[in-house]
C-alpha cells in the first residue's frame, strides 16, 4: 500500500511465541527471523522475567533490519507499558527516515563471489551531486564506515558534490549491509562467511552505477589503502569505464611484506579466548583490542613515535591512553569480529594480475588505460613508496607524488587538529580547571600569520574552514601561515560535551568571546611564536571575534575581516530595526523547552530537541528571495523544502553536535559585545578605538546581521572599508555555501591583503 511504513515495534515481547515460526517455516525460527523484511525496533526490559533481554539479543543476530534498544527500567514486564517511551518510537521512525535519505541498499539477489555464493548480496553506498556531473567514485577502507563520515567530500575540498557526482561505496564485509543489521543469515553467518575479492566488490559496485544510477562512464576512481587497491581493481575489470584513478597510500597488489604485517593481527584475533573460531555469542572484546594493539605500530612511522606524536599535543597523557584511544577504540565500538577477519583476507589477496592475466603483475599494470595519480607515504610500513615507483614505470599514463610526512600509512587520514592545554582557565562564567583550545596550522611559520577562527556550526574536523584556506585561495597557504581555532563549546575545544565532572553537560560555566580570544592569544605567542598577527579573518561568530581581537589585543593585529558579522550581538540603538539577541531566543527556545532536552540532563541524544532547533535556526539562515526561488531543492538534490531541512539542518546538527555545546555557544554569540571588554558599554567609543584596518562585508540578504548595521560600524571605524555581498543567500553566502559568494569574498580579502 502506498506511503505504509514496512516497520514493526515489539516491546517487551520476542519471536518465540507459539504463533510466530509455526506460521511459514515449521518450527524453525531462526529461518523464520531471517526472512522478516520488515524495519524492527525491538525494546525489552532490562528486568523482564517474561522476556528476557538476552532473548532478544539473540534473536537480533538473525533479523535483516532492526535496532535494539533496551529499557532501562527496574519495572521488569510492566516497563514496556509507560507512555514515555513514545519518544523511542518518533526517533526510532526518523532515523528510518534519515537512513533511507544517506545511505542506500541495492539487492544483488543472488551473487558469486570467490568463495561461494551469497543467496541475496546486497551493497551500501551513498550518492552526493548532480548525476549529470561526471562521476567520482570513493570506495571505503579498512576500517571506514560510510555511517562514520569520510573525508575529502565536501564544498570546496576535494570531491566537491558541486562539480562532480560522488558515489561513495562500502566494502563487502565493513558490516553496513543495512543500518543496525546483524550477521548474515545462515549458512552464511559469522565464520561461515565466503572470501569475497577486490574484484567482487568491483562488479557489485558497477551494477549498482549501471543498473541504479544510471551512469555511463566514471570520470575518476579515488581510494584510501584499500580503496586505493579498488582503484587500481576499478581500471583492471572495466579497463573502458574508468577515465582516472587516484590511488593514496596503496598498491596494486597486496606485497608479500604487507601479508606478512596482516597475519599479526588476524593472528591475536583468532587466538584469543573469546573469539572461539568465529563461534562466539557475545563480542570477542579480547581479541578485538588485541587486534588494535598489534595493528597499531605499523600504521604510523618509527620518527612518528620517536617524536611523541602520539599524545596528539596533549589529547593523551601518554602512549598507553593513545593505544586504548585509539588502538583498541574504534575496532571495540564500531566493528565486529568476523567482519574484521573476512575484511583482512580481502586486503591480504589483493593483486590485479589475478583478475585478467594470470599473476602477470607487470603485463597487469602495462594493460591500465586510465591516467594513474599515485600518493604513496614516505614513510608507510604498509605500502612502501618504491612499490609505487615500481608501478609508476610500468604504468601507461601516471603520474607520483610523494607524500612527504613521517605519519606513516596514517597520513591518508590525519586530521592535524592539535590541541593546547591551558591548565586552570578563568573564564566569565567560572572557571576550566583544564581548558584546551584545538587549532590547525597551514603554511610556513616565517609567513605572516592570518589567524581565522569558526563560527556557529563549524568544525575543524568537518573542513569548515577550508572554502578560504589552501594553495590559491584567499588565504593561500603559500603566502601566510594560517592558524585555525575552534571556539569553546563547539565540541572540539572544550565544551560541555568533553568537560570531566562537575563542569559538563548544564554545568558548562559562561565562555564569551574575550576568554576565546585570549585562550587563542595564549597559543598563538606561547607555543607557535606568534609575535605578529598580520589579519584575523571571521564569518559570523567568527567575524565576532575578529571585532574582539584588535580590542583585547590592540597592538598585536593589523587587520581584521568581518563578514556578515557585528561588533556586538544586542538590542541595537537608535539606527537598527532588529533585535538579533533576541532572534537567536528562538532557537534557543526550541531546544530548551523540547520534551527530551531534560534541562541539559538527557542520557541519550535529545532529538527531538536538536531537530527543533535546526528547523527554526533555517528560516533564518538564508534570505527570503533564496526560499521563493526554490533553492532548497538545491538543483533537484532535494525534492522538497521538508527533505532539505530534515537532512541539512536536523541531520547534520543531530550527527555532529551536542545539545549542551548547541546552548552554550548560542549564549556566547548572544552575549557578544566589543564593548564590554574596554569601554564600559560605550560602543561607538569602542568602535572608535580600533587600530586594525577593517574589512567588513556583509550579505544584502542577511537576516540575523543586515547590511545597514555594518554601515553604522564602519562611520565609526577609523580605516575600514565596506563591501556588501550582492546575494540572496542570506547569512550563509559568508559561510562557502554559493561558489559566486565565496569568489567575491575571496577578491576582495585578496585586493585588502594585496593593497
Amino acid at each position: 500500500m502506498a506511503g505504509m511504513r514496512m516497520t514493526f515495534l515489539l516491546c517487551c515481547i520476542h519471536g518465540k511465541s507459539p504463533t510466530v515460526s509455526t506460521i511459514r517455516d515449521n518450527g524453525d525460527l531462526e529461518k523464520c527471523l531471517c526472512a522478516i523484511k520488515a524495519k524492527g525496533l525491538i525494546m525489552p526490559c532490562k528486568t523482564d522475567l517474561y522476556f528476557p533481554p538476552e532473548d532478544s539479543e539473540n534473536e537480533m543476530r538473525y533479523l535483516k533490519f532492526a535496532k535494539l534498544v533496551v529499557i532501562p527500567s527496574i519495572w521488569g514486564h510492566m516497563g514496556g507499558g509507560g507512555p514515555w517511551l513514545s519518544p523511542f518510537f518518533e526517533d526510532f521512525f526518523a532515523l528510518v527516515d534519515m537512513a533511507e535519505r544517506s545511505l542506500k541498499y541495492y539487492h544483488h539477489g543472488r551473487f558469486k563471489v570467490a568463495g561461494g555464493v551469497l543467496p541475496d548480496a546486497v551493497t551500501a553506498y551513498q550518492a552526493f551531486g548532480d548525476p549529470s556531473d561526471p562521476c567520482v567514485v570513493y570506495p571505503t577502507c579498512y576500517g571506514a564506515k560510510l555511517s562514520l563520515g569520510g573525508m575529502f567530500v565536501g564544498s570546496d575540498i576535494a570531491l566537491d558534490p558541486r562539480k562532480y557526482y560522488i558515489v561513495t561505496f562500502a566494502l563487502f564485509c565493513n558490516g553496513e549491509v543495512c543500518c543496525c543489521l546483524p550477521p548474515s543469515p545462515p549458512p552464511y553467518n559469522g565464520p561461515y562467511f565466503p572470501e569475497i575479492s577486490y574484484e567482487d566488490n568491483i562488479r557489485a559496485q558497477y551494477a549498482v552505477l549501471t543498473k541504479v544510477l544510471g551512469v555511463k562512464k566514471v570520470y575518476c576512481v579515488v581510494g584510501l589503502s584499500m580503496g586505493g587497491q579498488q582503484a587500481y581493481h576499478w581500471a583492471t575489470v572495466y579497463p573502458d569505464f574508468v577515465n582516472k584513478i587516484a590511488v593514496i597510500v596503496s598498491a596494486a597488489r597486496t606485497s608479500m611484506h604487507n601479508r606478512c604485517i596482516l597475519e599479526g593481527p588476524k593472528a591475536a584475533l583468532i587466538a584469543s579466548k573469546d573469539f572461539e573460531n568465529g563461534h562466539y555469542t557475545s563480542p570477542p572484546y579480547h581479541g578485538i583490542r588485541a587486534f588494535g594493539r598489534v595493528v597499531l605500530p605499523w600504521v604510523f612511522s618509527q620518527s612518528w613515535f620517536r617524536e611523541h606524536n602520539y599524545l596528539m599535543d596533549g589529547q593523551y597523557p601518554d602512549l598507553l591512553s593513545f593505544i586504548r584511544g585509539e588502538g583498541e577504540s574504534n575496532w571495540v565500538q564500531n566493528w565486529d569480529a568476523n567482519d574484521m577477519l573476512h575484511l583482512l583476507n580481502t586486503w591480504q589477496n589483493g593483486d590485479i594480475s589475478q583478475v585478467r592475466d594470470n599473476g602477470d603483475y607487470e603485463k597487469a599494470l602495462k594493460s591500465i588505460k586510465a591516467d594513474v595519480l599515485l600518493l604513496p607515504s614516505k614513510t608507510d610500513l604498509f605500502f612502501a613508496p618504491e612499490d609505487s615507483e615500481t608501478e609508476l614505470s610500468l604504468l601507461q599514463h601516471g603520474t607520483l607524488v610523494l607524500i612527504d610526512t613521517n605519519w606513516g600509512h596514517s597520513s591518508q587520514g590525519q586530521s592535524d587538529i592539535q590541541y593546547y592545554h591551558h591548565g586552570r582557565f578563568s573564564v566569565t562564567g567560572g572557571v576550566l580547571p583544564d581548558a584546551v583550545t584545538a587549532y590547525q596550522t597551514y603554511g610556513d611559520p616565517q609567513n605572516p600569520c592570518i589567524v581565522f577562527p569558526t563560527c556557529y556550526g563549524a568544525k575543524l574536523a568537518l573542513g569548515s574552514q577550508d572554502y578560504l584556506v589552501g594553495e590559491g585561495k584567499a588565504l593561500d597557504t603559500k603566502k601566510y601561515y594560517v592558524v585555525t581555532f575552534a571556539l569553546f563549546c563547539n565540541g572540539e575545544s572544550s565544551s560541555p560535551s568533553n568537560a570531566p565532572a562537575p563542569y559538563n553537560g548544564p554545568y558548562f560555566p559562561f565562555v564569551s568571546y574575550e576568554n576565546n580570544i585570549r585562550a587563542q592569544h595564549t597559543v598563538l605567542t606561547k607555543h607557535l611564536g606568534v609575535s605578529k598577527v598580520f589579519c584575523v579573518v571571521g564569518f559570523s561568530m567568527g567575524g565576532q571575534q575578529a571585532y574582539h581581537w584588535p580590542v583585547v589585543y590592540p597592538d598585536f593585529v593589523e587587520r581584521f575581516v568581518a563578514i556578515c558579522t557585528s561588533a556586538r550581538t544586542s538590542p541595537h540603538n537608535q539606527w537598527s530595526l532588529l533585535s538579533l539577541r533576541w532572534l537567536l531566543e528562538g532557537p534557543k527556545a526550541a531546544m530548551l523547552a523540547s520534551k527530551d532536552f531534560a534541562d541539559g540532563h538527557y542520557t541519550s541524544t535529545p532529538h527531538q530537541g536538536i531537530r527543533a532547533f535546526g528547523r527554526v535556526y533555517c528560516a533564518w539562515a538564508y534570505g527570503q528571495t533564496w526560499f521563493r526561488e526554490h533553492k532548497y531543492l538545491m538543483a533537484g538534490e532535494y525534492p522538497d523544502l521538508n527533505s532539505f531541512i530534515r537532512e541539512r539542518w536536523e541531520g547534520r546538527f543531530l550527527q555532529y553536535w551536542d545539545a549542551n555545546d548547541m546552548v552554550a555557544l548560542l549564549t556566547t554569540w548572544q552575549r557578544g559585545d566589543i564593548s564590554i571588554v574596554r569601554d564600559g558599554g560605550d560602543y561607538e567609543k569602542a568602535l572608535k578605538s580600533i587600530k586594525a584596518k577593517g574589512l567588513i562585508m556583509p550579505s544584502k540578504t542577511d537576516l540575523y546581521f543586515p547590511p545597514e548595521d555594518s554601515q553604522v560600524e564602519v562611520s565609526h571605524l577609523r580605516d575600514a572599508t565596506l563591501h556588501v555581498i550582492p546575494t540572496v543567500w542570506g547569512h550563509v553566502a559568508g559561510g562557502g555555501a554559493n561558489p559566486v559568494d565565496v569568489e567575491f569574498i575571496s577578491e576582495k580579502i585578496r585586493a585588502f591583503l594585496n593593497p
